[in-house]
């Protein structure tokens, strides 16, 4: 087992997480932690995340900077990939580590500075209430069109908006069924089960940010379609300026769209 750093891909522009030879105290820690609670894949995404949002090119490994990393930057990734309850369970786990260590001088100078980067730093989520991670979205949280052909195409959405569900539901009536997906492992789930056609993410009420899915890329497949309603104006501004951008195969159709906007897009994609 390697430590996990962020290196950028200058063909791609993303970053992605590669291992060096020798693995850390707090690093093993960690990476347990998460393997108890989620697949290789999700637990790649998690600290790559993380790794990201706390400016440091490898997990910490002592001193007051190992606390920062768990209580801040780690936290945040595992609630938008995992859930609130995920992140709390994981935070509770590593805390006694975190404090053992929280003490200890730092004897030697990391590649890339630490910079501290505050909570309201990392990107807007708001999640009402998280699935477990091997969990499926509930049946009752699926949305199906009435009347609806006996085989239709499948739209998992992505709000914490109940209303937005419906008006999504409603946009499509006769021509999908929607599912809503409360986190990005859920998201996973649906595309790794290839049935879902399309994955609409509401911006503007996101139970999973724009960020978080665009680390997950790497475990979506090549064909999945994501479709951006109400994402805010300056989005691809601001990724560039995280050294990411868009794939070309996801459609945003802008911070005004209505749902009967985003429906006639998905209409269009679907036919």
């Amino acid at each position: 087992m390697g430590i996990y750093s962020v290196s950028s891909l200058e063909e791609t522009g993303h970053r992605t997480l590669q291992r060096a030879p020798a693995a850390g105290l707090v690093e093993r820690a960690v990476v347990e932690a998460i393997d108890a609670l989620a697949s290789e894949k999700v637990r790649n995404a998690v600290l790559e995340l993380a790794l990201r949002w706390s400016r440091n090119s490898t997990i910490p490994e002592r001193g007051p900077d190992v606390a920062d990393f768990v209580e801040g930057a780690l936290f945040v990734a595992t609630e938008q990939v995992l859930g609130l309850a995920a992140a709390e369970a994981l935070a509770a786990q590593l805390a006694p580590i975190a404090a053992m260590v929280r003490s200890q001088e730092i004897s030697s100078v990391r590649p890339t500075p630490d910079v501290g980067v505050a909570r309201d730093s990392f990107p807007e989520l708001s999640i009402s209430s998280p699935i477990a991670p091997t969990s499926r979205p509930p049946a009752g949280g699926r949305l199906v069109t009435d009347p609806a052909p006996e085989r239709v195409p499948f739209v998992a959405v992505a709000s914490s908006d109940p209303g937005g569900l419906d008006e999504m539901s409603r946009a499509l009536g006769g021509v999908a069924t929607v599912h809503a997906v409360r986190d990005a492992l859920a998201i996973l789930d649906e595309l790794d089960d290839r049935e879902t056609d399309l994955v609409v993410i509401d911006c503007r009420r996101p139970v999973v940010s724009v960020e978080t899915l665009l680390a997950l890329g790497p475990e979506l497949p090549g064909d999945a379609r994501i479709v951006l309603w109400g994402e805010r104006a300056d989005l691809e501004a601001s990724l560039a300026q995280l050294g990411i951008a868009l794939p070309d195969n996801w459609i945003c159709c802008g911070p005004h769209a209505s749902a009967e906007d985003v429906g006639a897009v998905c209409r269009v994609l679907l036919d």
